[in-house]
């Protein structure tokens, strides 16, 4: 993937706002002490709120695709300001970025014991580093054990069993870590609970990635079981308690028992206590959370009519009206993604194409046949049984991973023609053929993100990437901005102020307008409606200061502060010292907010 020429609306589609506008400051204030250039990968340092800088990596992995990653702790959606910052420094200050070797090219180079030494240099100097090393060592061994000679899946002779006391212990500690903390902390911190729950989860899942199913199955069981005990003490008011149950618990569950080769007494025992489980989470609105596992319990891979299918055999007539969806045939289950997902591990991509085929898998067909080689196959399918934007996606993708940039492309304007929504089909579009420098394929698909999605961001791309054609597609586009219907007017409104149309912006709010939104059209009013500014804020302080609500009296003043400034545009000065006399006289007993009034010039 060669560098990509970057684009100050490029980042903004990746970033919020007000985001944005913080990661701008931290570039201006020289906040971008380091930038690092290997091969495809952008490594940045980022001096942030803490000693040490924050470290930021950006991996162009596709034409016009950016994957972005920071150590700090931002997870409010989109990229956080210090990548914001240091993209914004490459873009700026390109003679800063030091460029290196890609590792690959410099660990190639050595031998096997210098590797050897390398690893454990660095494991000694850090334990996370330790760590991670072990999990994955132990992994890839699992990988290579666990499946034995028959190819039958389930536990290797010899392979010592999991801990499975030590899950147990882990789940244990985590819930029982809010023992010595007050309700109101405890309550705060049910999510950090869960999440680490949910880490000692994703040891199961190794194993079942490994086709370990029979381990796997022993730490869920373990899992379950604490969990199951405990987890009615839990404060499930945001609902993360039992997120966890249908989101997390019952898909892994589902997969271990499809991977494992039980027998009727096995499945018959796992069945019982699902159901089991099932029954006392019901206790708590928990009602289907184990409902796939049981059925996969049930179903196994023993339906006569599915073995025909996975081995390729002609199906009756009888069958194959039987094997309609909308009868509920015995293979179209839902527990058939979990299926194929199997079969894809264990390498059985015909039994995969099958499957998935039958079942009415559109995407995982498509997306399948282009793994295996087989683009044009998958192309003719998916333009005779495609349905959705979606579908399409997925096959532009897969495609453009395989090298067929221009299938792909085509398959993603195929698939704007069909139902669902738009705007991530058109922005992966727009991106995509941008950065094979497509500049006009890009800006079609820009205008369609700018009327789908209502934004600065996707405003400025389509500006960026129209050109010469900017002049007459401009008014259209603000013409669709100003008449367009919107339940939030943050965009349109933040795409009227960008071009200086005050009137138009302050005609796009609405009395349910956020603070910020209201704030941010007054600034910008100030010098051309000053009148509307001062009406507007004197409202908005003066709603605060009736109410009494002390809490809030800073906002209050910083509405007034904005009276102050229109008043002054205006050349009614005059009238803010007598709104400010009027105010302290009528506010007189409100202890704190008397001398905060006062304290306005």
């Amino acid at each position: 993937m060669t560098w990509p020429e970057l684009t100050e609306a490029q980042i903004r589609q990746y970033a919020a706002a007000d985001t944005f506008q913080r990661g701008r400051d931290y570039y201006q204030q020289g906040a971008v002490v380091a930038l690092i250039k290997r091969g495809a990968l952008l490594q940045a340092e980022v001096e942030g709120s803490r000693a040490a800088p924050y470290r930021v990596h950006c991996a162009f992995d596709s034409p016009g695709q950016i994957t972005a990653t920071c150590s700090c702790p931002y997870e409010w959606g989109g990229w956080c300001k210090h990548i914001v910052a240091a993209l914004l420094a490459c873009i700026k200050e390109p003679e800063t970025i030091e460029e290196r070797p890609a590792l690959e090219s410099i660990l190639e180079k050595l031998k096997r014991e210098d590797l050897l030494a390398l690893l454990l240099k660095l494991a000694a100097s850090d334990l996370e580093i330790a760590e991670r090393i072990e999990r994955q060592t132990t992994l890839l061994q699992t990988i290579v054990s666990s499946t034995p000679p028959s190819g039958k899946p389930g536990m290797s002779p010899g392979r010592t069993p999991p801990d499975v006391k030590a899950i147990r212990r882990q789940v244990r500690s985590a819930i029982h870590s809010l023992d010595r903390m007050r309700a109101s902390e405890a309550y705060w911190q049910v999510g950090s609970v869960v999440n680490e729950i949910r880490q000692t989860l994703e040891q199961a899942w190794d194993f079942i990635k490994a086709d370990d199913g029979q381990s796997a199955l022993l730490l869920l069981e373990a899992i379950t079981d604490e969990y199951q005990d405990a987890w009615e003490t839990l404060d499930d008011s945001d609902g993360e308690v039992g997120d966890f149950y249908y989101n997390d618990l019952g898909p892994a569950w589902t997969e271990a028992i499809l991977t494992t080769d039980l027998d009727p007494e096995e499945r018959e025992l796992w069945t019982g206590k699902l159901e089991e489980w099932q029954r006392d989470a019901s206790d708590y609105g928990i009602d289907d959370a184990f409902t796939d596992a049981i059925s996969a319990a049930q179903e196994g891979w023993d339906s006569p009519l599915l073995q025909r299918i996975l081995a390729g055999k002609p199906l009756e007539m009888d069958e194959i009206e039987l094997g309609t969806p909308d009868e509920g045939a015995d293979f179209i289950s839902a527990v058939t993604p979990a299926r194929l997902r199997i079969l894809e591990r264990r390498g059985r991509y015909e039994a995969y194409l099958r499957l998935a085929k039958a079942a009415g898998e559109t995407e995982s067909y498509i997306t399948m046949l282009v793994r295996q080689g087989r683009a044009q196959q998958a192309i003719e399918y998916g333009r005779g049984h495609m349905h959705s934007t979606q579908e399409a996606f997925a096959l532009a993708k897969a495609l453009t991973e395989q090298g067929q940039l221009e299938e792909g492309l085509q398959m993603a304007e195929h698939g704007l023609t069909l139902k669902g929504p738009k705007i991530p089909l058109a922005t992966w579009l727009r991106e995509t053929a941008a950065g094979l420098g497509q500049t006009s394929r890009a800006w079609e698909a820009a205008q369609i993100v700018v009327r789908e999605e209502i934004g600065l961001a996707a405003y400025l791309r389509v500006q960026d990437l129209a050109r010469e054609r900017w002049a007459g597609l401009r008014p259209k586009i603000l013409e669709h901005v100003r008449r367009v219907q919107l339940y939030s007017p943050r965009g349109q409104v933040e795409i009227l102020l960008h071009e200086g149309l005050i009137d138009d912006a302050i005609s796009a709010m609405k009395e349910s307008a956020p603070y910020a939104l209201v704030a941010q059209v007054a600034e910008a009013a100030i010098a051309d409606r000053p009148e509307w500014v001062i009406q507007v804020c004197r409202q908005r302080a003066e709603a605060i200061m009736d109410a009494g609500k002390a809490n809030h009296y800073h906002e209050a003043v910083e509405w007034l502060r904005k009276v102050i400034s229109a008043c002054q545009a205006a050349g009614r000065v005059g009238e803010w010292k007598a709104y400010q006399e009027e105010l302290l006289n009528l506010h007189r007993k409100k202890y704190k907010l008397v001398p905060m009034i006062k304290a306005l010039p």
